[in-house]
């Protein structure tokens, strides 16, 4: 009976991905292509903030590192003191940052001659969408390797969907506040403050006693990925001109790109 009930709520999340899959599509500022989906794959993978967490992840997988750090920080929890309190710190920090998220996508700005109504629909669509979407895949990983918590409540430790929710929704945000603020010096405020929320968010999930190192690295890793995957995909304006730059021995070669 109970293989039954997992069967199926496997197969619901599998419907429920490629729906929102399919709603987000309607969001695209662009028609999608598989080039430009693949491109937008590859650029979201090389970014660090994707690729470290996943190497960090590995590190935690030696010599039982992963067990011992969990439980150091369960039983002393350093930063919120109870494994309580880290529990309701972790709810409340994503809360806030899924409602920063929604906030920045409706503060973004118009560029002239869009709707202004239209266009920041469509960007709060892609955050509750990107969310939701990243929602489902982190529940499809978790029916899929079935590990246990280090409370042993469930076998749903891997990954924290509390993490790749948190890190989507500051990827979303911070995306957001690039585009209004470009990279100033408040845009990289910003960013602290929306990573530091995420990574206290991660953290509190360990001294809570409901997730492992590895398991949050992996959260941040998808959440980081999904936000970066989908903002270029579906609101990243394809438009644009680059100018970089490469010195060699005796020369130095200029390229200018531009996308039509």
């Amino acid at each position: 009976m109970l293989e039954r009930i997992r069967a199926a709520e496997f197969l619901m999340n599998r419907v429920i991905i490629v729906s929102i899959a399919i709603a987000l599509s309607a969001c695209a500022h662009e028609s999608i292509t598989w080039e430009r989906t693949s491109e937008a794959a590859k650029h979201a993978a090389a970014h660090p903030s994707v690729w470290a967490p996943v190497l960090g992840a590995g590190v935690f997988a030696i010599d039982h590192l992963d067990r011992r750090t969990a439980t150091y920080l369960s039983d002393h929890a350093p930063v919120f003191g109870t494994s309580e309190s880290a529990g309701n710190a972790s709810d409340d920090l994503k809360s806030v940052l899924s409602v920063t998220a929604g906030v920045s996508a409706l503060a973004a700005p118009v560029p002239a001659g869009d709707d202004a109504s239209l266009h920041r629909g469509e960007h709060l669509a892609v955050v509750i969408g990107g969310l939701a979407l990243t929602g489902g895949i982190t529940d499809g990983i978790k029916s899929a390797t079935k590990r246990q918590r280090p409370n042993d409540s469930d076998d749903k430790s891997f990954p924290s969907g509390h993490a790749s929710q948190a890190f989507a929704s500051a990827t979303f945000a911070s995306a957001n506040v690039h585009r209004a603020w470009g990279d100033s010096s408040g845009a990289q405020w910003a960013d602290a403050g929306l990573y530091t929320a995420a990574s206290l968010t991660a953290l509190a999930r360990v001294e809570a006693q409901v997730h492992y190192p590895s398991d949050v690295l992996a959260g941040a890793a998808l959440g980081n990925f999904m936000g970066r995957f989908l903002d270029e995909l579906l609101l990243t304006d394809p438009d644009s001109t680059s100018l970089s730059a490469f010195a060699g021995r005796h020369a130095v070669m200029v390229e200018l790109h531009h996308a039509f």
